[in-house]
């Protein structure tokens, strides 16, 4: 009886012995990943079996019996948190549930340029992070919604400014929209504030006055504050801004490379040469700079501006409507020599 007893003991201890082992090789298994990295995706409404099913179609777990067994052990299923992973190879099981647990979701760098629409404005950012297209589209076109920022549906791109922004990749539209508001608001400095007032424009009339800006004169900085003082006189004496980016945008055809008579028909309230003062909202997302340029416009006497169109990509300047008949007929020459239409 005691040697049966000494022999159970013996069996009982290898039987250990071998289920240590055993578990120690699925600890220490590596996970199987194509190159040195492996991208997965937590979306809102997941579960673990979410999670197991994304890791089964990316075939990183070989002993998908022996990973769940961990799993279950280390209570993985009661941890899974939204959000983007950047899985690296040679990861272990065990490193790789730890890392899930923990929830080190990834940072994104949320960048958006040359954008002139709301609906550009949404497919760039939702390309980059969960807040789907529909989902930022329907918060930007909610007047009610926006109001809250002092914005309204037209407006609304004057909340962003064109940089790139740390957010985890699980950003929803929500919260999207919080973030740029934050760095709109850090952006407007007291000084800035002031310098609007002193120009009698509000924060979102600057932005739109800028957006113009933009559209005239995306090459030389240096006639940024030019451009702006001229339009600023116009503005001052109720003259209509006349300018043509803002009609390419009431047309919605933004690779018009020249204007016509006939496109000045448009009923648009985009239209500045049939309506006077500001659009309602602006043209081109505008960079901070040439808001600064705006709240830093020169003060000149300038009314009317043409571009040379000796491909220089500047601007020939007047003080009469005289001279500048001088200067567009210049140019209208220029760009049938060169075959524009």
């Amino acid at each position: 009886m005691g040697k049966l007893i000494k022999w159970l003991f013996i069996l009982m201890l290898l039987a250990g012995a071998a289920l240590l082992f055993l578990w120690f090789g699925v600890i220490n298994q590596k996970i199987q990943v194509e190159g040195e990295e492996v991208k997965v995706y937590v979306r809102k409404g997941d579960d673990y079996e979410s999670l197991v099913k994304q890791l089964e179609e990316k075939k990183m777990i070989a002993d998908m019996f022996w990973f769940r067994k961990m799993a279950d052990f280390k209570k993985l299923p009661s941890h899974i948190h939204e959000g983007r992973y950047t899985i690296k190879a040679g990861l272990t099981y065990n490193e790789l549930i730890n890392y899930f647990r923990s929830a080190q979701i990834d940072l994104v760098n949320v960048d958006f340029h040359s954008i002139r629409t709301k609906e550009q404005l949404a497919e760039r950012v939702s390309a980059q992070i969960e807040a789907s297209k529909d989902s930022i589209l329907e918060l930007l076109n909610d007047s009610k919604y926006m109001g809250k920022y002092g914005l309204n549906s037209e407006n609304a791109l004057v909340l962003f400014l064109p940089n790139k922004y740390e957010m985890y990749w699980n950003t929803d539209a929500h919260q999207f929209v919080a973030k740029m508001a934050k760095e709109f608001k850090k952006f407007w400095t007291d000084e800035r504030k002031a310098k609007a007032k002193k120009l009698n424009l509000s924060q979102s009339e600057v932005t739109v006055l800028a957006s113009i800006v933009q559209a005239e004169q995306s090459k030389v900085t240096e006639e940024w504050p030019v451009i702006a003082g001229l339009y600023i006189n116009r503005l001052k004496v109720g003259m209509p801004l006349q300018s043509d980016p803002t009609v390419v945008y009431a047309h919605g055809d933004f690779g018009m490379n020249r204007v016509y008579r006939v496109h000045l028909e448009i009923d648009s309230p985009y239209n500045t040469y049939r309506r006077t003062g500001l659009p309602p909202g602006p043209i081109y997302l505008t960079s901070q700079g040439v808001i600064d340029a705006v709240l830093n416009s020169a003060n000149h006497n300038y009314y009317y501006m043409c571009a040379s169109g000796d491909g220089s990509y500047r601007h020939n300047f007047a003080n009469s409507y005289s001279d500048h008949l001088k200067n567009a007929r210049m140019y209208t020459e220029k760009l049938n020599q060169q075959g524009i239409k």
